[in-house]
C-alpha cells in the first residue's frame, strides 16, 4: 500500500549510517527550533507594539486583530521552546539510555514529561541537588505553557484580565503574549546554554555534541530581540 506521501518520499540516500561520514550521521534540530523560536518571538515584539497603538482607537475588530496577531506569534515561539529541550534531550538521551526500569516506572505513574527530561539530564551531566530543582522549576514552567498550547482543556472559555490592558479578554491573550514570550525563549536559551557551556558530562561522546551545540546556542543569545528593544513597526492585515 502507498503511503500517504507517495512512493517517493523515502530518503533518497538508503546508504547504512555507519558507512556514511560522522558529519552526516547526526541531523541537530535543537537550535533549529531556538531560531525559530527567536523568529516568532519577534514577530511577537512587533505585534505587541501594534496592539498598543492600536488600543488608542475605538474600532473593536482591529483591537481583536491585534490580541490575534500578538497570540499567535506568542504561542509559536513558545511551543518551539518545548521542541528544542524535547530535541535536545532525544540526543541525550540516544547517548545516555536511561534503564528500562526506569522508563517503565515513568510510563506506569504518568510522570510529567519535564521532570523525565530533567531526571535524564541530571543523569548525564551529574548535576548538583541544587541545580536540579532549579532545572526542574524553570522546566516546569516552560512546559506548562507548552501543554497549555497543545491541550488547553479546562480554559476553553475562561475570561482573565490582561496584565498590560486591564479588561478581561479570552485568557489565551493573555497567557500567550509577547512579554511570557519573551521570559520563556529566555529561560529555554539559559538553560540550555547553562548546560552546554558548563556541563561536564562523563560521557566523551556526549562532549562531543555538546561542545558542537555551544557555538550555535552562544550566537543565538547575542540576538537583540531577547534584550527587549523595540524594533521598527510593521503593518499586519489583521490590524487595520
Amino acid at each position: 500500500m502507498v503511503g500517504l506521501l507517495g512512493q517517493n518520499a523515502e530518503p533518497a540516500n538508503t546508504e547504512p549510517a555507519s558507512n556514511l561520514p560522522s558529519t552526516q550521521r547526526h541531523f541537530d534540530v535543537c537550535p533549529i527550533w531556538l531560531e525559530l523560536a527567536i523568529r516568532h518571538l519577534s514577530d511577537a515584539q512587533v505585534a505587541q507594539a501594534a496592539r498598543v497603538e492600536t488600543w488608542r482607537d475605538t474600532d473593536e475588530p482591529s483591537k481583536t486583530g491585534a490580541l490575534e496577531w500578538e497570540f499567535e506569534a506568542s504561542i509559536q515561539a513558545i511551543v518551539m521552546c518545548g521542541m528544542a529541550i524535547e530535541a535536545f534531550y532525544a540526543v541525550v538521551q540516544t547517548i545516555i539510555h536511561s534503564p528500562q526500569s526506569l522508563t517503565d516506572e515513568w510510563r506506569d505513574e504518568r510522570t510529567p514529561r519535564y521532570i523525565q527530561i530533567c531526571e535524564v539530564v541530571r543523569r548525564a551531566f551529574s548535576l548538583e541537588p541544587k541545580t536540579v530543582s532549579s532545572l526542574r522549576q524553570t522546566m516546569g514552567e516552560i512546559f506548562r505553557f507548552r501543554d497549555l498550547a497543545i491541550d488547553p482543556c479546562g480554559k476553553m472559555d475562561t475570561q482573565v484580565l490582561h496584565p498590560e490592558l486591564g479588561i478581561g479578554v479570552e485568557w489565551r491573550f493573555a497567557y500567550f503574549r509577547y512579554e511570557n514570550a519573551l521570559l520563556i525563549v529566555r529561560a529555554t536559551l539559559q538553560l540550555i546554554g547553562a548546560l552546554v557551556g558548563s556541563g561536564k558530562p562523563k560521557d566523551a561522546d556526549l562532549q562531543k555534541y555538546i561542545d558542537t551545540l555551544r557555538w550555535s546556542v552562544e550566537s543565538l543569545q547575542n540576538r537583540n530581540v531577547l534584550s527587549g528593544r523595540k524594533q521598527e513597526p510593521y503593518s499586519d492585515p489583521r490590524v487595520a
